[in-house]
């Protein structure tokens, strides 16, 4: 018994540790899911593409979310648009993201409705994923006070400096 059991101890100890994917010849163990040249220390010698320091990403407001009709500087939104918050991803590598507030075509959708876009969702809402699917949120404005509606609370949302109810 237990020479059975000294041989599944020096079995385990055999089985542990080492690199999940075997080098190459060059000590490369860099295929689908290894971390490129092993220099030897344990570390990871990823590298990150070269590319100047492009900064915070871009805000461009456009328009006011909180406004009906978009209004900023007495610029509107034209008619059947309004104001939504948007994130622009970057066009190219190594440029900033944009994100604001944008003239879009408006929805008709309200608090709970579902959306595919923020193009779907009435002017002063938004298109958020939740937890329970993707629905239209009401914009609201946290140093405004309370201005959900019962059960919800004004949280901010992945667009920098825009918050809904939620």
């Amino acid at each position: 018994m237990l020479a059975g059991m000294r041989f599944c101890f020096l079995l385990l100890l055999a089985a542990c540790g080492g690199k999940a994917i075997p080098p190459d010849q060059n000590g490369d163990d860099s295929g689908p899911f290894g971390r490129g040249q092993d220099s030897g220390d344990g570390g990871n010698n990823y590298v990150n593409p070269e590319c100047p320091d492009v900064g915070a990403p871009v805000r461009q407001d456009t328009c006011n979310v909180y406004d009906p009709n978009g209004c900023i500087g007495g610029n509107c939104c034209p008619s059947g648009s309004a104001c939504y918050p948007v994130v622009i991803p970057p066009g190219a590598a190594c440029t900033p993201e944009v994100y604001g507030s944008f003239c879009i075509t408006a929805g008709v959708g309200t608090q709970g409705s579902d959306c595919s876009g923020t193009d779907n969702c009435a002017g002063g809402f938004v298109c958020l994923i939740t937890g329970a699917s993707t629905q239209c949120a009401q914009m609201c404005d946290p140093s405004q006070g309370h201005v959900c509606a019962e059960g919800f609370v004004c949280e901010p949302i992945d667009v920098p400096g825009f918050s809904a109810c939620l």
